[in-house]
């Protein structure tokens, strides 16, 4: 018997420990390569659709949330002037039923954690920190990546190389997809805070994703962590670029700069952002669809391959799917580089589908005027069921 393929995973974000796990459950022995030194609680609320709930629940990951996800009832649309109920969406037990799994929403922290401990469960996947990637040579029997650590350089071979290095992905540039190939300031500014119950408003302590629509911004909000915190998202059109190549888990923004987006927005809104201690501030950047993602032993996955701006939630989620979908492909064919081409013809188009359409919803979104008003005419004559059809073709999975 041949001995199982190794492989080597650039970053240990969600895209990363997906990747990591789902190549360990295929018979490959992984080593995840992480650039910080410690694998810190960072981040805030993330919405998990069924198409990636259920590749968890495959994954044994999905139990691992019990007790720190929330799976709200519904989706609320509502009108940021008059505070009008535009759409209400049933999820809870609806998602499981039409779906196959359910839509919940957790902490980025809780679930890096639920893919750690469930990383800890494979024998064959290690997670090194403080690792910084600085090049890679592939060859025709494998491939050998530079790395530096500490200040001292090390070589690793491998069959197989995965980047799964978010936005700036140095892996994604060393592939050499184009000059072209920059990520794109879009215009936005997202502000992220989380607010203790205790100071909530009690209509943002309701179990559903709360969504506000008005023009130039829109406001989400949904309980997280059994309703001990509250996520708040506001997502504005500004000229603000600062700080795109910093840490922008750890930007602050100021709440005197946000204030005026929102100054003529419906009470329940304003109190809802009045009430926040902290918010943390970062321009959104996005990617041009890429046509390739791999050369020979190299792939990308996640942020890395395909930013999605996150009007259509969608960004863990088909990180999650890249994974699932590369382990299946690499179980699936007799070479690498028949897998890597079957992953890509199997990816590329979905991703760059949503990629697209959530760049559409975004404009939707921000509508002002006369187009506001159709917008949200439109949106109180949608029934349910047709509601829920125009999402199966991102929330089925094939899982």
């Amino acid at each position: 018997m041949s001995p199982p393929q190794e492989a080597l995973v650039a970053g240990a974000g969600v895209a990363g420990l997906s990747a990591a796990i789902a190549l360990a459950r295929a018979g490959w022995r992984v080593r995840v390569l992480e650039r910080a030194p410690l694998l810190e609680e960072v981040g805030a609320g993330l919405q998990i659709s069924p198409n990636a709930a259920a590749i968890l629940r495959s994954w044994g990951v999905l139990e691992r949330l019990s007790g720190r996800a929330l799976a709200p009832e519904a989706l609320r649309i509502r009108s940021a002037g008059d505070g009008r109920e535009l759409l209400r969406m049933p999820l809870g037990a609806i998602a499981e039923l039409r779906w196959g799994a359910p839509y919940l929403v957790v902490h980025r922290a809780d679930l890096i954690s639920a893919l750690i401990e469930q990383a800890a469960r494979q024998p064959a996947l290690v997670i090194e920190t403080g690792v910084e990637v600085v090049g890679f040579a592939p060859s025709q029997t494998s491939i050998q990546v530079a790395t530096r650590r500490n200040g001292e350089s090390e070589r690793r071979d491998a069959n197989l190389f995965v980047g799964a290095d978010g936005l700036r992905s140095s892996v994604r540039e060393r592939l050499g997809l184009g000059l072209a190939d920059r990520p794109v300031w879009s215009g936005r500014t997202a502000w992220r805070a989380l607010l203790e119950a205790g100071r909530a408003p009690p209509h943002a302590m309701r179990l559903e994703t709360c969504l506000w629509l008005g023009p130039r911004a829109h406001l989400v909000h949904y309980p997280l962590r059994g309703g001990e915190l509250i996520n708040v998202v506001a997502i504005t059109q500004d000229d603000w670029r600062g700080a795109s190549d910093g840490d922008f888990w750890s930007a602050s923004g100021e709440a005197a700069q946000l204030r005026p987006f929102f100054a003529h927005w419906h009470a329940e809104a304003r109190e809802l952002l009045h009430a926040v201690v902290e918010w943390r501030r970062w321009p959104l950047f996005d990617r041009n669809v890429a046509d390739r993602w791999s050369d020979s032993r190299v792939v990308l996955v996640g942020d890395a391959a395909h930013p999605m701006l996150p009007f259509l939630a969608q960004g863990a989620a088909q990180s999650i799917e890249d994974a699932h979908a590369l382990a299946h492909a690499l179980s699936s064919h007799a070479t690498i580089e028949l897998a890597l081409s079957a992953f890509e013809r199997e990816r590329i188009p979905r991703t760059s589908e949503i990629q697209l359409a959530s760049r559409r919803q975004g404009t939707i979104y921000h509508l002002g005027g006369p187009a506001a008003l159709v917008r949200d005419f439109a949106m109180r004559r949608l029934s349910v069921e047709r509601t829920l059809r125009r999402l199966d073709w991102i929330y089925r999975s094939g899982a």
